[in-house]
């Protein structure tokens, strides 16, 4: 799902390198954003690593960097240097993905791109200090941020699914991409004896929570649960009392466990 080297490409998509580099330059121009050109398989066309590095908004610079390196496709820097943060969705290569997909998409109003492989690119904005992840949101969700870069594909010829302006990028979706929380010295298990590391923080962390982000840290707390091999009952039986204490109402509660942790353990 991430934009990294394919061993195989539809030449459909892939138009001609003169036509990037026109792309290149508009987005460059009316974007703000750092490009660079790419091959067809999605690695930069700059030999060497890092040649998403050589990324740049300056138009000149743009049309040096195709006519030593021309590229079919245009690679657009994420993160702080083009202001543009993006989630991978592979929905084609996993169900898992597409399911988040259909539970989310509504509170997800954002600029969204059709891919090659027929998944989607979410771009956002004001999403400083995201960077690079790999299935922490959900198993086939990645997020490119500083130091990463994603292809436009808007310029191969594939759709705009949703022109929405690009969003800011949602808290609830940002605490979704932070690493769980350092293991605690204090651990908690459903029998009241030892148990894994890590789980106690994580409660600790949900019993915190602000008024208004109770259910997004409800979720974010049951999916790292399931992660560490909880099933769906275990995880009730260890965030509802945290819930109550919060003033989530149960019937609430349990539905965004059960989403949360759905096709986990059993």
């Amino acid at each position: 799902m991430s934009d990294t080297p394919e061993t195989s490409t539809d030449a459909s998509f892939v138009p001609s390198a003169d036509d990037a580099l026109t792309m290149a330059v508009n987005l460059a121009r009316n974007c703000g954003w750092a490009v660079f050109p790419c091959s067809a398989t999605k690695a930069p066309a700059i030999p060497g690593p890092g040649g998403y590095k050589h990324a740049t908004k300056d138009p000149d610079e743009i049309k040096a960097l195709w006519r030593r390196h021309p590229g079919p496709l245009v690679g657009v820097a994420t993160g702080s240097v083009s202001g543009v943060w993006a989630v991978d969705i592979d929905s084609p290569r996993h169900v898992e993905a597409w399911q988040w997909w259909q539970d989310h998409h509504p509170r997800l109003s954002t600029r969204v791109f059709q891919t090659r492989s027929g998944g989607l690119h979410l771009y956002f904005r004001d999403g400083h200090g995201i960077g690079n992840t790999a299935g922490r949101i959900c198993r086939g969700i990645d997020t490119r941020g500083d130091g990463g870069y994603v292809i436009f594909w808007f310029a191969a010829g594939l759709e705009c699914l949703d022109e929405s302006p690009i969003a800011p990028f949602p808290d609830w979706l940002r605490l979704l991409t932070m690493p769980p929380p350092a293991p605690a010295r204090t651990v908690w298990k459903a029998s009241g004896s030892s148990g894994e590391g890590g789980i106690a923080g994580i409660l600790k962390r949900l019993s915190e929570a602000p008024e208004g982000e109770r259910n997004n840290l409800l979720y974010w707390a049951a999916r790292r649960l399931g992660e560490k091999g909880l099933g769906t009952p275990a995880v009730a039986a260890a965030l509802l009392p945290v819930t109550a204490s919060l003033g989530l109402s149960d019937l609430e509660a349990r539905r965004t466990i059960e989403s949360a942790t759905k096709g986990g353990p059993s």
